[in-house]
């Protein structure tokens, strides 16, 4: 219990971020937001984070505040580049079987861990055995898996029970990741997060201390074996500059930009839409921005009212999504109005087509709908997290708008522990308020997943077929019609209503240079002026 309660809390915090979106995506894109100059070796950087993870094992959870200081510390056989492509990393090169159900990898040779130890398929082949079992994608990759064993001491294969083409994809995935430890430490560790003492990677920067509830310290790896080629998203070249980062837990927005007009600290994140018009007059401190996927409401379909698909019609046509996403959001720069499953700026996996009943606000025939349906004017309750001020937002509006039409709507808040486990029982509600970070493949899409509460209960036998015929796509024209059909099944039968594209806003000193930002802080190839 205590380990399905981990699990839970953990991977759900991915999903439950506030901020803002750009609706072209342009926030995700890699970008150096200033005139970098020679690199200057040297120098600590002060980061103010906005929580504390539960641990900084990235396999284990899909925590974003882990995955944040975790990928500066460990690293996959592969990576996304900056268009959400899977790229090698830790790994040389690959090749795939003509019938697609082998995978040999090849693992770059003068890698080692921050304990010194060289990297052998030995320890990719323990850490995929865990990730497989403990990882939320792994879980679902672990479905097409035959076997993984090392072949020599750098080269593994990867044997599935029939083709799957999505395999890269989930190894690359920079949620509850694919990332190589040594194993010993991957053994010992089981289906257990990692101690403190087993954080041990092969990243740019290496873990040093953490005082729970104040900061957490990483430091530069002096032995690091960078990957070669442009930086892209997490692949190419990592350069080390800094000598340590101090991520500072502070839960004051206010404090941090206080703190980096004065400063104490060099980079913010979390940092509330209201304050980004002073972010943007401030001298010294530049706006930063990045993917945060979006926004959405789920019912219940277990049961009624919205196991009645003419019940979740009316909802569909009762929302004015355009007015919610003003009134949360506010800055138009930071939300954007899109219907797909995926958001525009993941180029790979985006499709804009079958989405137009997206913006399908007509409040007379909700009504009808309504009257047509079987809801017998039951109460609606919608369950919300009262830690963020989005959710509180965009369920008072949901409440005006499905009052106008006819539905009886009572709002429940709870602090952020208690509302997971409410979440958990559809007895105990009716809609949910949730964000979802960005995920990386179709089949990672926790909010269509099958019969589980992150879906309200969605089971389809159509969205199971059309992941099926995913895991088997070679080409970009079957993916993409793939993409569509997905796009369309979401309108056909509404499991859940998505309202905005949203992104993070965070601040940084301007002299912290040559920094890039692509879904979320990095700081390796990036430095202090001095």
């Amino acid at each position: 219990m205590k380990k399905l309660l981990f699990l839970l809390v953990s991977a759900v915090a991915l999903f439950g971020l506030i901020g803002c979106s750009n609706s072209e995506g342009s926030a995700n894109t890699e970008s150096s937001g200033n005139d970098s100059g020679e690199p200057v070796e040297g120098g600590e950087l002060n980061v103010a984070i906005s929580a504390d993870p539960n641990t900084l094992d990235w396999m284990y959870t899909g925590e974003s505040a882990a995955r944040k200081i975790g990928w500066h510390i460990f690293e996959g056989l592969f990576a996304l580049n900056q268009d959400y492509e899977a790229k090698p990393l830790l790994a040389e090169s690959y090749e795939v079987s003509e019938d697609g159900q082998t995978y040999t990898i090849n693992i770059r040779e003068g890698v080692t861990f921050h304990n010194g130890d060289p990297v052998t398929a030995e320890d990719a082949v323990a850490s995929l055995n865990r990730w497989l079992k403990v990882s939320s994608v792994g879980e679902i990759t672990n479905e097409h898996v035959e076997s993984v064993e090392a072949v020599d001491e750098h080269q593994l294969k990867i044997e599935l029970n029939k083709a799957y083409t999505s395999l890269l994809s989930d190894l690359a995935a920079p949620k509850s990741s694919a990332v190589v430890i040594p194993k010993s430490i991957a053994e010992a560790a089981g289906e257990q997060p990692l101690t403190r003492d087993q954080l041990i990677g092969t990243g740019p920067f290496q873990f040093d201390s953490w005082k729970r509830g104040d900061e957490i310290v990483i430091t530069k790896y002096e032995d690091y074996a960078s990957k070669e080629g442009e930086t892209s998203g997490l692949t190419g070249a990592k350069t080390a500059y800094l000598d340590a980062v101090h991520f500072k837990v502070v839960k004051d927005p206010q404090v941090i930009l206080n703190g980096l007009k004065t400063d104490l600290y060099d980079y913010g994140e979390g940092i509330p839409l209201d304050l980004y018009e002073v972010i943007e007059t401030t001298p010294g401190i530049e706006a930063e921005t990045s993917n945060n996927g979006y926004s959405i409401l789920t019912t219940d379909k277990s049961e009624g009212p919205f196991e009645d698909i003419k019940v979740r019609q009316a909802l569909n046509a009762a929302l004015d999504k355009e007015t919610i996403a003003k009134a949360t959001y506010g800055n138009e720069d930071f939300y954007g109005l899109d219907g797909a499953l995926f958001t525009p700026n993941q180029t790979a996996f985006y499709s804009g087509e079958n989405i137009e009943d997206f913006s399908n606000y007509d409040p007379e025939k909700a009504k009808q709908l309504l009257e047509e349906s079987g809801y017998n004017g039951e109460t609606i309750r919608i369950i919300f997290a009262n830690d963020y001020s989005d959710y509180k937002k965009i369920a008072e509006i949901t409440e005006q708008q499905l009052e106008e039409v006819g539905f009886d709507v009572e709002l429940e808040s709870y602090e952020w522990a208690t509302y997971l486990e409410k979440w958990g029982e559809p007895s105990n509600w009716d809609m949910v308020v949730i964000s979802w970070s960005p995920f990386f493949s179709p089949n990672q899409a926790g909010m269509v997943g099958q019969d589980s509460n992150s879906s309200g209960w969605y089971n389809s036998e159509k969205w199971q077929s059309l992941i099926s015929q995913w895991a088997t796509a070679e080409t970009e024209e079957e993916k993409q019609q793939i993409l569509a059909d997905l796009n369309g099944t979401l309108y056909e039968e509404l499991p859940f209503e998505k309202i905005a594209n949203v992104s993070n806003l965070d601040a940084r000193s301007e002299d912290l240079k040559n920094y890039t930002s692509w879904y979320g802080p990095r700081f390796w190839n990036t430095w202090k002026a001095e």
